[in-house]
């Protein structure tokens, strides 16, 4: 559950980033503010923090999933932190970049889906943990999703 405590500083830095700016009066702005700290802060840190348990603590991250360990959990590490860059690029990149950080975070956002309902059909049964973050899962989504189109001007083509 540390990814809801990453959404909830997300939401935090954004709030405090609308109070420097005065909360400005449009909701498009407003939006478009909470959707960069989204991308920034709590994209950019699970990248971080993704990086550092699957590549500096490969062995006891894997240990504690219950999962066999491997250069896949490297390969997954540099990936995830390759996305967290992604998404602090969008303080200087908007537009077209914006859609792209979003779909890496759409099928990031599937790969847990898939993975909590995988261990749920492995194990035979639904568990607390597993279920719950699903639901955070398709929570988040939906989020991001309607602060995208609140924003407005970023599934524009071209």
């Amino acid at each position: 559950m540390w990814f809801l405590a990453l959404w909830a500083l997300g939401i935090i830095s954004g709030i405090v980033h609308l109070y420097i700016l005065g909360f400005p009066g449009a909701l498009s702005e407003i939006s478009r503010v909470l959707l960069l700290h989204q991308f920034v802060v709590t994209f950019g840190l699970v990248g971080i923090i993704g990086f550092i348990v699957n590549v500096a603590q490969a062995d006891k991250t894997a240990k504690m999933l219950g999962w066999p360990g491997g250069p896949f959990q490297f390969k997954y590490g540099f990936s995830q932190v390759g996305l967290g860059i992604m998404g602090i690029m969008a303080i200087w990149f908007h537009g077209n970049f914006w859609i792209g950080v979003l779909v890496s975070m759409y099928i990031y956002g599937l790969s847990g889906l898939w993975s909590h309902t995988y261990v749920m059909i492995k194990n035979g049964k639904a568990d607390a943990d597993s279920v719950s973050n699903i639901i955070m899962d398709i929570i988040y989504q939906t989020f991001i999703t309607v602060l995208s189109v609140i924003a407005g001007g970023i599934w524009i083509a071209g």
